[in-house]
């Protein structure tokens, strides 16, 4: 017990303390150096109970929570993004973990408008093996709209479609029950639980509970990242 009170003052003081002018925000990352000290204080060696995530003790591997494995695999990774606001966002961290991420992303786009960005990214032969899609934050959509895009992509490719976090509306369940039905309807289409990844977390965004902040930007391309290193080829 008085470990724990350690560990959750020393939480704290990271959470408030700047530097810089710069507000620690208590990462997983932090969170776990945080424990260390208080393992080195109070003599205990402590472990998360049922953890078997290992993460490699690199910039990459601590800011992500990465394995070596994870990292290795993800930058011989070339990929395409296809998304919307969250998607621009998040694009300067997840080029931190591809060896290539070239992006088609803007703000308030609709699953409907994606058919012609892969028209053009296919007459620009830029396309990659892996595809990155974060759509259905900006409206409803419908099967076939999602059904048309994975074949327009086309089967010799892995799609990975991050579902969407859209606190109030009512579009949310449906698209996600859509996409979730997609990763199991195509063997090349994947899901990247970000609903549930974040649920808990409301301080992973800024006010309007949608667009992550900067702490999770990280989170989200750490699940990103998490999930591709599993299934994606070079």
């Amino acid at each position: 017990m008085k470990h724990q009170k350690l560990i959750y003052w020393l939480l704290g003081i990271f959470a408030v303390v700047f530097i810089g002018g710069a507000l620690i925000i208590p990462t997983p990352a932090i969170k776990k150096q945080v424990i260390s000290i208080g393992n080195i204080i109070t003599g205990h060696a402590t472990k998360t109970s049922g953890a078997t995530h290992s993460v490699a003790h690199t910039d990459l591997g601590e800011k992500y929570q990465l394995s070596k494995n994870e990292i290795k695999t993800l930058g011989q990774l070339k990929v395409t993004g296809i998304g919307d606001s969250i998607m621009v966002r998040t694009t300067p961290d997840l080029k931190e973990i591809f060896k290539s991420f070239n992006v088609d992303a803007k703000v308030g786009r609709q699953v409907s408008a994606a058919p012609s960005v892969i028209s053009q990214l296919k007459a620009n032969d830029a396309i990659q093996k892996n595809v990155l899609v974060n759509l259905g934050t900006n409206g409803p959509t419908d099967a076939a709209a999602i059904d048309g895009i994975i074949k327009q992509i086309g089967s010799d490719h892995q799609i990975y479609w991050v579902n969407t976090r859209v606190p109030g509306k009512k579009w949310q369940d449906s698209n996600n029950k859509l996409i979730a039905a997609a990763a199991k309807k195509y063997n090349n289409v994947h899901l990247i639980d970000w609903l549930y990844m974040s649920q808990d977390n409301d301080n992973w965004f800024v006010d309007d509970n949608l667009h992550p902040n900067t702490l999770g930007e990280r989170e989200y391309t750490a699940t990103v990242g998490q999930t591709m290193a599993k299934t994606a080829t070079p």
